[in-house]
């Protein structure tokens, strides 16, 4: 080690480094999931399926979610004891593949620009044929890539992202309605 080197590192152990080093890192906050949002739910009890649905709540107590149906007005709130949750996760929106599919639509079309029949003579006569590979090329490729890339716009799928389960905040509490008389006098 170099004498600077050695010489910083003493001063940083001398300056108390290591009772900042021991200590441990605070608890982060609870996490507050908006009700509403899209869920994908894993359980001990149910191994290898997972439920999709609409989160009403989530805390350290359970989870409740609308369970994805064929017939969402019959749909039921579903509860899960939060012991049984194995994984989680939360709907970020929708996902575009549109350069995917200008990767594929320049492959395909650059694969049909060498295999394509290119003739200088013919060109002159018949539009329909290409004079020189270069403008084979240009063609296909730029042609399908386009294609391609409209085609993948058009595809979304879901983003997710994991929640850890350690970080949902206290039960709720339910609170009742207070207790209420209503007395109605004819004459």
């Amino acid at each position: 080690m170099k004498p600077r080197c050695l010489a910083l590192f003493l001063a940083v152990l001398g300056t108390g480094a290591p009772v900042a080093l021991a200590q441990t890192a605070p608890a982060p906050p609870p996490l507050k999931l908006p009700p509403g949002i899209r869920v994908r739910v894993w359980t001990y009890s149910l191994p290898g399926e997972r439920i999709e649905g609409t989160l009403r709540s989530a805390d350290s107590g359970a989870v409740r979610l609308v369970p994805k149906s064929d017939q969402p007005l019959l749909a039921e709130e579903m509860t899960l004891p939060a012991a049984d949750v194995t994984r989680m996760d939360v709907a970020l929106g929708k996902k575009r593949h549109w350069w995917q599919g200008a990767v594929i639509g320049a492959a395909l079309g650059l694969a049909m620009a060498f295999t394509d029949d290119v003739d200088p003579v013919l060109c002159e006569v018949n539009e329909n044929v290409l004079c020189s590979r270069g403008e084979a090329l240009a063609v296909y490729g730029l042609t399908s890539t386009a294609l391609g890339a409209g085609i993948g716009a058009l595809i979304k799928t879901d983003r997710w992202t994991p929640v850890a389960l350690d970080t949902l905040g206290p039960p709720v509490r339910e609170t009742r309605a207070p207790l209420s008389v209503k007395l109605t006098f004819r004459f």
